[in-house]
């Protein structure tokens, strides 16, 4: 599950470079700047992605960020969270050219890294230590994001996206913070990972370089291929998560597209992989979208209509490769990322393993880590918490806090705590 194939790095980052001279000497008055893309370090402050784990460059993790046209600091824009495939990297999408699709693009575009991490705290033989992807994602990603662009505060204006891997974690992601993410969107998304989960769940870890780097559990990722823990993070398996959220779903039936066929000539394919001058090495890989995505995705999407969650649905000739991943790309732009979508929903569910996070108006924290998927049951002011094996910590969007053993159901304050306590002042 490559994303993307095409020449040398080095040659198109030079390129990169000097396109970014040309736009720099060319703004002037009456000049329209055209999108901008930046690379900026993103911390793992508590310390979520040892060294080992970012095989591709050294140091900090980085994302790339791109930046629309006429860019005003001062002015809000719409996000999307775009994640990258297995064998990628924060520049993947850059490094495949794919980038020119956003030509016009109304808002930001943030391309964290994600290595192959699978964008989950990895089990671990359940100490759920590192890597800690899903983590870095959530509580360092999106807060530098938020502190450092101006971004218009209103649900639909936030999207998160994917191809390959990085449509698993758009998947997941989307569904953890459900009052943030208004679109979602998986391009020939790995989005069920318990499919076939007994081969799928050691070659997550395999793939990610687990043994490499010392891991030697091959259920390194997830856990059980059938435990609570992987059934946690499948997100076939916890659709409800995306209930007022819009979906879209594309995949490639495996059968060669004619942008793929453009492109495949055996004889250069096989000069240039061997020899990066003979030209861009493209063989294709239509037997992954076939064999393992195509079902994956339509498991997804019976599973997200059964939920009753608004998706939409598209099945393409290609197979899992660039020339294919681009036409996924357009196809979500032209399905549209920031549409109107439910922004306070009075009743909803939510499925986790995850031992915090923020669900609406309501943030958790459990004490100890979950040992089954909790169920979150919100219905006007009532707030159902199914068993977790710990007592959790809940506190409102009105400062209110709440400590309880699980199972519980409480009565959400529908007033605020900050304001009480300044009284008593």
């Amino acid at each position: 599950m490559v994303v993307g194939a095409v020449s040398s790095r080095r040659h198109r980052r030079l390129a990169l470079a000097l396109i970014a001279v040309v736009a720099a000497l060319g703004v002037g008055a009456g000049v329209a700047q055209a999108n901008r893309l930046v690379t900026v370090t993103i911390p793992d402050r508590h310390g979520e992605i040892p060294a080992k784990w970012l095989n591709y460059y050294k140091g900090e993790p980085r994302a790339n960020v791109l930046l629309p046209d006429n860019y005003n600091p001062r002015k809000r824009y719409p996000l999307l969270v775009l994640l990258s495939g297995l064998n990628g990297d924060y520049d993947s999408y850059a490094y495949a050219g794919d980038l020119v699709v956003f030509n016009g693009f109304p808002g930001i575009i943030v391309m964290p890294e994600g290595a192959d991490g699978w964008y989950t705290d990895w089990w671990n033989n359940g100490e759920r230590g590192s890597p800690a992807w899903e983590s870095y994602e959530l509580n360092e990603v999106m807060p530098y994001v938020l502190s450092h662009y101006k971004i218009l505060p209103q649900r639909r204006y936030h999207a998160i996206a994917g191809i390959s891997m990085g449509g698993l974690g758009a998947a997941y992601l989307g569904g953890r913070l459900p009052g943030f993410f208004g679109s979602v969107a998986s391009l020939s998304g790995f989005v069920d990972p318990q499919y076939f989960g007994v081969i799928a769940d050691p070659a997550m870890g395999y793939l990610a370089g687990a043994q490499q780097n010392g891991d030697w559990d091959w259920d390194a990722v997830y856990g059980p291929p059938y435990g609570f823990y992987a059934t946690g993070h499948n997100p076939t398996a916890v659709v409800a998560n995306l209930q007022y959220s819009r979906v879209f779903v594309s995949t490639g039936d495996g059968d060669p597209s004619a942008a793929e066929l453009s492109q495949y000539n055996a004889n250069t394919a096989a000069l240039a992989c061997v020899d990066p001058s003979g030209g861009a090495c493209f063989t294709g890989d239509w037997a992954t979208e076939k064999e393992i995505i195509y079902p994956m995705s339509q498991l997804y999407h019976d599973a997200l209509l059964d939920a009753g969650v608004n998706v939409t649905y598209e099945v393409q000739a290609g197979g899992h490769d660039d020339p294919h991943f681009r036409q996924e790309l357009e196809a979500m732009l032209a399905w549209g990322l920031f549409k109107p979508v439910v922004t306070d929903p009075k009743n909803w569910v939510n499925e986790t393993v995850a031992t915090s996070g923020q669900l609406w108006d309501i943030g958790y924290r459990f004490v100890q880590p979950p040992d089954q998927v909790v169920h979150f049951q919100r219905s006007a002011a009532s707030l159902s918490i199914s068993a977790a094996g710990s007592d959790v910590v809940l506190t409102t969007s009105g400062g209110c806090v709440i400590d309880t053993s699980t199972p519980a159901t409480v009565l959400v304050p529908e007033y605020s705590c900050r304001r009480q306590r300044d009284r008593t002042r």
